[in-house]
């Protein structure tokens, strides 16, 4: 990067310094080699050093070597302030413009990168990506970093700035990161980021697939369940059909024992006999009783249920008939709404004609009601450009050598001279802008006329669709009653039938009333009957005995026939087991496959953990700047020999010893002291001597950078860092610019200092009072 042409206005240092609003710096005729910025202090040096790069930043104000730890409205003095940098790199010539305006209400700054193509126009800066220089500031800082690298690589290698952090200090994170920069490697970190998205990418299929493991782990385990509990559904079986046999057996020797009384009372045969016909009898009567009974009820359901169906076919005839007038006057209301849809239809596709056309219209006004805005944007601001340079127009009129040779030459109206031809141009621009401001407002009035209509074409268009919906729903309800008609005679006949079937159906439940009264009163004499004849044969036998032993007979029944439910139920919910454990045991069997597949995407989740890791500042990006510590070391003490002689050498530390005995990476500077046989960090040994060895560093990175990566500068940048020096080192630091400039083959560098000697062997100086006074 080489400067060639600074316009700073509107900044306090060059007002304060050179009492100047304006400066411009011409560097095209600068011979080449080391070029001291000249003046007493405060007179404007840190100022224009500070802007002879194109970043937007000054650094010996900034916090940090980035944009966003700066900010320039604390060093401008004026509501309207730029800088303008002429600069070539690599063969092509770019120009950094920065406007800054502060009229006290907000603040605006404007970031421009052009580049001079071939015809000698500023072309703005384009990316491949279709970025585009646009005024914003990032887009400015894509664009610049693109060209030269970041802020950050450029003010630790090429700009030493006033009160710049020395390397030493820079966290291992930090010049790794830099360093990676410098060396050309920051797209392992942008490849190592990539792999960590993989990875991230394969991690939630694995977390997938490692839920459907779950899943299935799940309904393995449940498998095993079911398989416990069949076996112990195989012990309730054995239990139950134990506890069968065991009634079973106790139910024969019932039976045995009801044998033995049967037999003694057969000794009273006769009179036995004919009680167990009585009682035989009487169940019998007891049975038809409760036969009757339920017959009666099933009859009275079913004719309930018929009354019900009867009634409701009747309502719904009834509800038919009862439309008889509005279904037959339906079809021809139906025929009217019809025609009144048409006719609406009709006017409504006129309506909307009408409504696109006044719409078209407001369209056409809301374009030019625009248009007349931004230009009363544009009048306001080129008016009042107009008005700023007629103010400086006529100062020329005003100054005391008016009328004299002079005045056409002084250069103290040099601005007032430019200003002048710019207000006449800008009058122009002004009055065209009035001009085609008042064409607009005309065409606007009878637009404006036209749009009086849309309000009323919008409600028609309204009303007319209401009325369609309103019709349309109409035309279903008509269409409907209307496909009613032919019901109207099958509900005329139904409803007779209906009627019909319901007498019938009162008639028949009388008849069966009568019947059911008739038998049950029979049913009871007889009973009464049996009972008075039972009564009279009463004698003294077993028949208590043989009862009571029917009726443990039959308890032992009920158990086996409750053991043969228990077990049947048992086997069914056996069975039902067997067949889901079944379905779910060949679900499972793609357990292993699935866990296979898990553990295949985690080795491959792995790799790219592996990766991403290697390609990150612990991995490739570590080992190059290893790789890298050897060369810039010997670069760093080649200077130092060659200019301060053999006392100081340093050693660049990429591993720290921890006191386990481990190594991990790491950034520390030793400083090896020949004179007293001793090492010391950096940090540690006095402030001039901080000074030449951070300055050695800082040039020995330059040089690397110089040596072995795509970013070949052409300019240093030197900021009085010879300050601490003591005359002796403050001659052999002049003699370590020359020797960066000869190895890194620079074709200049720009210096500040307060040392007459050092300024005196400069190849050429820039004179800020010289400057002012121009």
């Amino acid at each position: 990067m080489r400067p060639l042409k600074l316009t700073l206005a509107g900044f306090h240092g060059i007002r304060d310094g050179m009492h100047r609003d304006s400066v411009t710096v011409d560097l095209t005729d600068l011979p080449g080699g080391l070029i001291a910025i000249v003046g007493p202090n405060g007179a404007g040096k840190t100022t224009i050093m500070d802007n002879l790069h194109p970043y937007p930043i000054m650094p010996s104000h900034a916090s940090k070597m980035s944009a966003d730890a700066f900010s320039y409205w604390d060093h401008l003095c004026a509501p309207r302030a730029e800088k303008d940098l002429e600069w070539e790199h690599g063969g092509k010539v770019y120009r950094s413009a920065f406007a800054f305006r502060n009229p006290g209400k907000s603040r605006k700054a404007e970031y421009y990168l052009f580049e001079k193509n071939a015809a000698g126009a500023w072309n703005p800066v384009q990316l491949p990506d279709g970025t585009v220089s646009d005024g914003k500031a990032d887009t400015y800082g894509r664009c610049l970093d693109s060209v030269l690298g970041s802020a950050e690589a450029f003010f630790t290698s090429v700009f030493s700035a006033q009160n710049r952090r020395p390397l030493a200090s820079y966290q291992p994170t930090e010049i790794k990161r830099l360093l990676a920069e410098l060396l050309g490697i920051d797209h392992l970190r942008e490849l190592s980021a990539k792999a960590g998205d993989v990875a991230k990418a394969l991690s939630r299929s694995l977390d997938s697939l490692q839920r459907d493991v779950l899943v299935l782990s799940g309904k393995r385990d449940t498998a095993v369940t079911m398989t416990a509990e069949i076996r112990e559904l195989d012990q309730a079986l054995e239990s139950a059909r134990a506890l069968r046999a065991e009634q079973l057996s106790r139910g024969s020797k019932l039976e045995q024992e009801r044998a033995t009384l049967a037999a003694k009372e057969a000794a009273s045969a006769g009179t036995e006999a004919r009680l167990r016909e009585l009682h035989q009898r009487k169940r019998e009567l007891g049975v038809r009783s409760q036969q009757l009974a339920a017959d009666d009820r099933t009859a009275a359901a079913k004719a309930a249920a018929r009354r019900r169906e009867l009634e409701q076919a009747a309502t719904v005839s009834e509800a038919t008939l009862s439309q008889s007038e509005a279904i037959t006057a339906a079809a021809a209301r139906r025929d009217t709404v019809q025609l009144d849809l048409g006719q609406r239809h009709a006017q409504l596709a006129d309506r909307q004609r009408e409504l696109a056309e006044v719409e078209a219209v407001a369209t056409r006004h809301a374009t030019l009601a625009a248009e007349l805005r931004e230009m009363e944007q544009r009048g306001s601001v080129a008016a009042k450009l107009a008005r700023t340079l007629k103010a400086q127009t006529d100062v020329m009129d005003t100054v005391p050598c008016t009328g004299h040779a002079m005045h056409s030459q002084c250069p103290l109206l040099a601005q007032a001279r430019d200003a002048k031809g710019q207000y006449e141009e800008q009058a122009v621009v002004v009055t065209k802008l009035r001009t085609s401001y008042r064409e607009k407002q005309e065409a606007l009035k009878p637009i404006e006329a036209s749009l009086q209509r849309l309000p009323a074409a919008r409600e028609a268009v309204a009303i007319l669709q209401r009325d369609i919906t309103r019709d349309n729903q109409e035309l279903q309800r008509l269409t409907a009653l209307a496909a009613q008609r032919p019901l109207l005679d099958s509900a005329t006949a139904a409803l007779e039938k209906a009627r019909c079937d319901l007498a019938t159906l009162a008639k028949e439940e009388t008849e069966r009333n009568t019947r059911h009264a008739r038998d049950i009163q029979d049913v009871e004499s007889q009973l009464a009957a049996v009972q008075r004849e039972v009564d009279a044969l009463a004698i003294t036998d077993v028949t208590a005995l043989i009862a009571d032993l029917d009726r443990r007979i039959v308890g032992v029944r009920e158990a086996v026939s409750a053991a043969d439910g228990r077990i049947e139920t048992l086997i069914r919910r056996q069975s039902a087991l067997a067949t889901d454990r079944d379905r779910i045991e060949r679900e499972v069997a793609g357990l292993p496959t699935l866990e296979a597949q898990v553990q295949r995407l985690s080795d491959e989740i792995a790799l790219w953990k592996l990766l991403g890791k290697g390609l990150g500042n612990d991995g490739v990006i570590a080992l190059s700047i290893d790789d890298a510590g050897p060369a810039i070391t010997r670069i760093v003490n080649d200077l130092l020999l060659a200019c301060y002689g053999p006392r100081f050498t340093i050693a660049i530390q990429t591993q720290t010893l921890l006191a386990s005995g481990e190594a991990r990476e790491g950034f520390s500077i030793a400083v090896l002291d020949a004179e007293n046989d001793s090492s010391k960090e950096f940090g540690v040994i006095s402030g001039g001597q901080k000074v030449w060895i951070n300055e050695c560093l800082t040039r020995g990175i330059a040089l690397y950078r110089a040596q072995h990566t795509q970013h070949a500068f052409q300019t240093l940048f030197t900021d009085e860092a010879d300050g601490p020096l003591d005359p002796e080192r403050k001659r052999a630091f002049m003699k370590m610019k020359r020797e960066v400039l000869r190895v890194g083959g620079y074709e200049r560098e720009f210096f500040i200092s307060q040392t007459p000697d050092l300024v005196d062997d400069a190849d050429g100086v820039i004179d800020v009072v010289a400057l002012a006074a121009q």
